[in-house]
């Protein structure tokens, strides 16, 4: 047992070794014990003291025992998760909650789908039971955002229709919002998942998810819509196509609430560089630059709303400017 207290045999410096010796204690003391000029001087690998040697060695035995250990405990989750029938749901849900956790580490979230886990949780999308619907829903969002192996694995496996159609008919609020969030996770710089979400009508699903009463749903689905916007301009096209400049603008024209600022930014992202939007954005009927107007006014001088005063702001500027030709004055 390493003694704490004492600087030891190796004089001062052994203060500087630390203690409970993981990976991340590791890097940690990487980086400490790198110099600030280290970029710009050549540094030839010198002797390592004894102790300094004990230490990283059993840095590295503990981080293998650690992956060692997560991979069992995934085991025994999936064994859980592998029973048939409807008994033990509060044990599946707290397995599905441990998976969560675990799977929060890439190398573990590509491990479940190795050890077959991925295939498991997906077909927990259409439990009967929607704790586990959510929670299914909840680690395909953990296991797969910023993880293309993960991506891949789960559209190979079908995920997105089951998830879309979650989405758009399933009677439980939390499972709709889960769902939507996989979907976010999972198109993430990721083009064959977002071309697989065009495919399957996505774009209509998240329409009518902005549509719906549930407020988590709709922020989370014009987030979306924004991202996508960001990330593939070629995506601003198919929904100039659906109508969905229409769709957004005439919800701007409800009462005033906290999703318009969300409304606002999906709107922005989808007329920005793109001539058809601004145009949509100057139809007559939607009266847009009076909304526009009207809502700058509204809310200039609250705090709380200015990254939705910007918004408008921008959206003006964008579709109304007076550089514009003739086009904008059909709206006057």
């Amino acid at each position: 047992m390493a003694d704490g207290g004492d600087a030891g045999p190796g004089g001062s410096d052994d203060r500087n070794v630390p203690r409970n010796p993981n990976l991340e204690g590791v890097l940690r003391y990487a980086i400490e014990n790198t110099p600030d000029n280290a970029s710009d001087t050549p540094v030839s690998p010198g002797p390592m003291d004894e102790q300094r040697r004990q230490w990283l060695g059993a840095a590295l035995q503990q981080f293998s025992q650690t992956a060692q250990d997560d991979v069992e405990q995934m085991k025994t989750c999936l064994q859980m998760l592998a029973e048939g029938g409807e008994d033990h749901t509060e044990e599946k849900e707290t397995a599905m909650e441990e998976l969560m956790d675990l799977c929060c580490s890439i190398d573990n979230a590509q491990n479940l789908h190795k050890m077959g886990g991925l295939v498991l949780v997906i077909g927990y999308l259409r439990h009967q039971n929607s704790g586990l619907r959510w929670r299914a829903g909840d680690v395909i969002a953990t296991v797969t955002q910023n993880n293309p192996f993960c991506q891949a694995a789960a559209l190979e496996l079908v995920a997105m229709p089951t998830l879309l159609e979650l989405v758009d008919t399933d009677c439980d609020p939390t499972v709709r919002v889960k769902a939507l969030y996989a979907i976010s996770c999972l198109t993430g710089n990721c083009e064959e998942a977002q071309q697989s979400f065009v495919e399957q009508d996505g774009f209509s699903v998240l329409m009518r998810a902005m549509q719906s009463d549930t407020e988590k749903l709709k922020v989370k689905a014009a987030f979306l819509l924004r991202n996508l916007c960001l990330s593939n301009p070629q995506h601003k096209d198919t929904l100039c196509n659906m109508g969905m400049v229409t769709q957004l603008a005439s919800m701007l024209q409800t009462e005033h609430n906290a999703f318009h600022e969300h409304l606002m930014g999906a709107l922005v992202a989808l007329v920005t560089e793109n001539k058809q939007a601004m145009k949509d954005c100057r139809q007559p009927q939607l009266r847009l630059r009076q909304v526009l107007t009207d809502r700058i006014e509204h809310l200039k001088g609250r705090e709380e709303f200015q990254e939705e005063l910007e918004y408008c702001q921008q959206l003006l500027k964008i579709c109304f400017s007076q550089r514009d030709d003739g086009m904008a004055a059909a709206d006057r």
